[in-house]
């Protein structure tokens, strides 16, 4: 698919798009360790005797970290959980070489950053995963820290630095899991049409694409449905914009069960303008769609309905045979939505024309697709979105 980027000269936004937001965290609380070996030159008693060497191999690792994250970009998570271990080890052992007590608390509390910044972006088992092993860091560093001071002491002491690790983690999981379900109401209204229930344009094209990238993969076929209700306007003049309503929410279930009756339980069916529908379905029916939709709209329905289809074959725009728009371009889904409705609409105005309730074939129609896995139409669109920040 082709897109076109807006780039932009704003250096924060440069570092955002380079990066994603758990990276450049990773590499900003990273960095934060590296001036501890400057801290232990200036101070020689900061550190316990003969700590410098590990304290340095310690720092070492710390800038292969942040290097290794500048250098990748975007981790992974199988990447993060092993640079965040690694990160939460050093912490830990710095931590223990220091001399001062009051410093190894201090620098035992930066063992929450890990696992804090894997709950704002990270699977559930790989936060689950590094919170456990913070916590086990923090238990232990507190015990060997305070076993001096007596067992409430210590007992204190680990209370509080699993706390301390604890919260962070719970309240930034919390805000996620508050945040992704708002995104997700967000998306539903967005993408549905409020009076039929039904996709909206803007829904039935965010799920074209996957259903596109199947068929142009196994070098399928889809096929498309364009629905339109007869004498819609003579029923709002009527009777009232009310009861035109009513019609179009009645018209909406006749197409469920219909796409239902027919095997095509997984058609996209959607609302795409005023009395127009549109299915899309990767299946054959088993049984003719058009004549389901023109049966059941007459047992439930005041009103009739035409239909008017088309077969889409779906290739891959890299076969030079194959052109569509600009040469060695991919169409975006909207040509291809615009190709397949103006074959449809052909077809349903020979339906209009021949007397209407009734369905008219438009043949086959030929469109060219890039495909993309889900992973890589995920990284497109997050790429879209973060080169067409201003």
């Amino acid at each position: 698919m082709s897109v076109i980027l807006r780039r932009t000269s704003a250096e924060p936004h440069r570092f955002v798009s380079r990066f994603d937001t758990r990276t450049a965290m990773v590499i900003v609380s990273a960095s934060g360790a590296l001036p501890l070996l400057g801290i232990a030159m200036i101070s020689p008693t900061f550190l316990k005797p003969g700590a410098l060497p590990l304290l340095s191999a310690i720092v070492a690792f710390t800038a292969v970290t942040v290097l290794s994250a500048i250098k990748i970009g975007r981790l992974t998570d199988a990447q993060f959980a092993v640079l965040g271990s690694g990160g939460m080890i050093g912490v830990a052992v710095s931590a223990y070489l220091i001399a001062d007590p009051s410093g190894t608390r201090a620098v035992t509390s930066m063992l929450a950053v890990v696992p804090a910044i894997a709950a704002s972006g990270s699977p559930p088992r790989v936060t689950a995963g590094l919170t456990t092993a913070s916590v086990l860091l923090a238990t232990w560093l507190s015990i060997i820290t305070l076993s001096d001071s007596g067992l409430a002491v210590t007992f204190v002491a680990v209370g509080a630095a699993v706390t301390a690790v604890l919260v962070p983690v719970i309240l930034i999981a919390a805000l996620r899991r508050s945040l992704l379900a708002v995104n997700g109401r967000l998306s539903v209204l967005a993408n549905t049409d409020p009076l039929t229930r039904l996709l909206n344009r803007r829904g039935m094209l965010s799920q074209v694409e996957a259903l596109l990238d199947k068929a142009c993969m196994s070098r399928g076929q889809l096929w498309a449905y364009v629905v339109d209700i007869d004498h819609f306007k003579a029923v709002n003049d009527s009777l009232g914009h009310a009861a035109g309503d009513r019609v179009l929410v009645t018209i909406a279930d006749a197409l469920r069960h219909a796409t239902d009756r027919t095997g095509s339980q997984e058609a996209i069916v959607s609302r795409i303008g005023g009395e127009e529908f549109l299915i899309l379905t990767e299946l054959q029916p088993r049984t003719p769609l058009e004549t389901a939709i023109l049966e059941r709209v007459r047992s439930e329905c005041d009103v009739t309905v035409s239909v008017g289809s088309v077969t889409v074959d779906v290739r891959a725009s890299l076969d030079p045979r194959l052109s569509f728009g600009t040469a060695g371009e991919s169409p975006h889904v909207e040509h291809v939505i615009d190709t397949i409705m103006h074959a449809a609409d052909n077809a349903l105005y020979d339906a209009k024309t021949s007397g209407r309730d009734r369905a008219s074939h438009a043949g086959a129609v030929l469109v060219t697709w890039e495909a993309h896995t889900p992973e890589e139409r995920g990284e497109l669109a997050a790429e879209v979105v973060r080169r067409a920040m201003p």
